[in-house]
Formats: structure tokens, C-alpha cells, sequence
């Protein structure tokens, strides 16, 4: 759905101000690529962020992220979906209904159950990277480390490792190739890519998500990026993936607070401020795993060790009529 912040961005380009192009200290302001997609963020509905992964707070030490298994079985994958009865007579896992006026992705308070220094800003954080959070990444979430974080599936809130139904570890796709910031904004890849009739090749996800040119463009632009099974294995345990947002660069309030293009990307000190576009949202996590065969799906899909390393592919298309 595309949201207010979509006809602010047009109104923005057809107001530019041309003049600005003869002023070598000014000129920049009228670039393009300060008017087009600059981040993807992921987010869920409200009370998920205090519940999941976020509830199990010790030790704080080791930077485990741990959470606890609402099935009988010993296997089981991590539910967020409220086809868990047991997390349906804790809350409803329903985000909140999207409406074209919103600036973010969850309109209600989204800190944490630890909330000292977490900011609330609508959406999924990425606080191992924020020297001031990362010793309590694993409370805040919602991705792990680029190198391997461990989680814990545990029976009960105890932490003792006789608790624990399965652990394994979790590596970080974006923050790896340092993709994405402290306040969970999923940088774009340079300029656009080579059109194809398939999918990107997969380097091309190394640098963010990527703009297609192909023969539909501008009427048409195609976006596709990975979500690697490291990523998506946080997600799922920090709450499951609920809302998508589609950012551009919130231009006036940059120049307002002194900042002048061009605007450079910067994983902790992000000087670049956005505005939503688009969002999507959804009644049910897109994460949602079934076992099968006497063995844990999410081990399977989402261990960082496992033999079956996977990434969700996700594809969105944005029509100009």
C-alpha cells in the first residue's frame, strides 16, 4: 500500500527548485538519486516486541539469544503465528492495520522489554552493531552478529542447559557485507542492475537491494533482495516478520539539520533520515515454519552449520499509472 509519504515524494520532485542547478554548492540538492528508493525495513506487530526472544533476560554475558519453544514436541520450530494456541492466550499476534497516513511501520510503542537507550522507531532493530546496545543484542534484536551468534530453543524460562530443546547458531547476511544500520534501514545497491529475465545473480545482493532497468522502466521499477537464512532466523525469533517498508530520503529535514547531498550510507552513524513510501502488511508471520520428518525446521533451514543454508528471495514491484 502506498502511503502519503508517496505523493510528498512527487510533489517534492515537481517542486525542486531548477534554480538551485546554477549554485556549484547547491546543484547537488537537484540529483536524482536524492528522489528515489533508498531502504527496506522489517517489522512485526507491537506487543512482539516484548514478548519471543525478548523475554529471557540472563545471562546477559554470553549474548545468547534465547526463546521458548510454546509446543509439546521436542523438535519444534519457533511459532509466532497465533496457530500456537499457547502464544494466543498471551497476546494477539496481529500488527497493527496499515492505513495510508503512516509515517512507520507499527504505530504503537515498539521498545523492548529491556528498554534503556532503545529507541522507538516503528520497526525491527539491528542493536548488535550499536556500541551502546550490543551487550543486550540479545534482548533487543532482531538480527544476529556477522559472525556466528548462539541461540538457545528452550522447554521452560530456566537457563540451564538442561532446558534447552536445541541450539545452534545464527550469522548476519547484512551485517557482513554492512547493509544495514543501527535503526534496522536496509540499504539500496548503487545505481541499478543489469536487466534479466530471472533473478539477480547473487553478488549483486552483497550490496544491498537492487533496482532493475529493464525495458518497464520508469514506469515500473523492480526491487529484489535477499533475506539470508541467518537474518531470517532473528527475525523469527525476535517475533516473525509482519510489515515491509519501502523508504525514500527525507530530504528536507536533512538540509534542515545542515545536512547537503550527496548522502553516503554509514551503517552507525547514519546521517540519512527517511520517509515511507509503501508498506506491506500481513495477518500472518512470513516466517512461519512447519517440522517435518522428526526434525526441526528451523534448525534445518536457518543454523548457521546447517547443510541446507537458504535465503528468501523477496521481490517487489512498484507500478507508476
Amino acid at each position: 500500500m502506498l502511503v502519503d509519504g508517496a505523493g510528498e515524494l512527487i510533489v517534492d520532485v515537481m517542486t525542486a527548485n531548477r534554480s538551485l542547478a546554477s549554485i556549484p554548492s547547491a546543484s547537488a540538492i537537484l540529483d536524482a538519486s536524492n528522489y528515489t528508493f533508498h531502504a527496506i525495513s522489517y517489522g512485526k506487530d507491537a506487543d512482539g516486541f516484548r514478548n519471543h526472544a525478548h523475554t529471557i533476560l540472563s545471562p546477559s554475558s554470553t549474548k545468547t539469544i534465547k526463546v521458548k519453544s510454546y509446543d509439546a514436541v521436542t523438535v519444534s520450530s519457533y511459532h509466532t503465528s497465533s496457530t500456537a494456541s499457547a502464544l494466543a492466550d498471551t497476546y494477539k499476534l496481529l500488527p497493527r492495520y496499515p492505513s495510508p497516513l503512516d509515517r512507520r511501520l507499527e504505530l504503537n510503542s515498539t521498545v523492548t522489554t529491556y528498554s534503556s537507550g532503545v529507541p522507538d522507531v516503528g520497526q525491527c532493530l539491528n542493536s548488535v552493531i550499536n556500541p551502546s546496545l550490543s551487550a543486550y543484542s540479545h534482548l533487543i534484536g532482531c538480527f544476529p552478529a556477522s559472525a556466528p551468534t548462539t541461540y538457545w530453543m528452550v522447554s521452560s524460562v530456566l537457563n540451564t542447559t538442561g532446558s534447552v530443546i536445541f541450539s545452534g547458531t545464527l550469522s548476519s547476511f547484512y551485517n557482513y557485507y554492512s547493509l544495514m544500520d543501527t535503526s534496522g534501514f536496509l540499504t539500496f545497491a548503487p545505481g541499478y542492475a543489469a536487466a534479466q529475465n530471472a533473478l539477480w545473480d547473487a553478488a549483486d545482493y552483497t550490496k544491498g537491494v537492487v533496482r532493475a532497468c529493464k525495458t518497464s522502466f520508469p514506469e515500473k521499477i523492480n526491487m529484489g533482495w535477499r533475506l539470508n537464512n541467518g537474518d531470517a532466523g532473528g527475525l523469527l525469533l525476535f517475533g516473525g516478520l509482519y510489515h515491509i517498508g519501502l523508504w525514500y530520503l527525507d530530504l528536507k529535514e536533512m538540509l534542515k539539520q545542515g545536512y547537503y547531498p550527496p548522502y553516503s550510507f554509514n551503517t552507525l552513524n547514519n546521517i540519512r533520515k527517511y520517509k515511507l513510501f509503501a508498506k506491506k502488511t500481513f495477518n500472518k508471520d512470513l516466517l512461519y515454519l512447519n517440522d517435518a520428518g522428526g526434525l526441526s525446521a528451523f534448525k534445518t533451514y536457518f543454523d548457521s552449520a546447517s547443510a541446507l543454508r537458504t535465503a528468501v528471495t523477496i521481490l517487489w514491484d512498484i507500478n507508476f499509472v
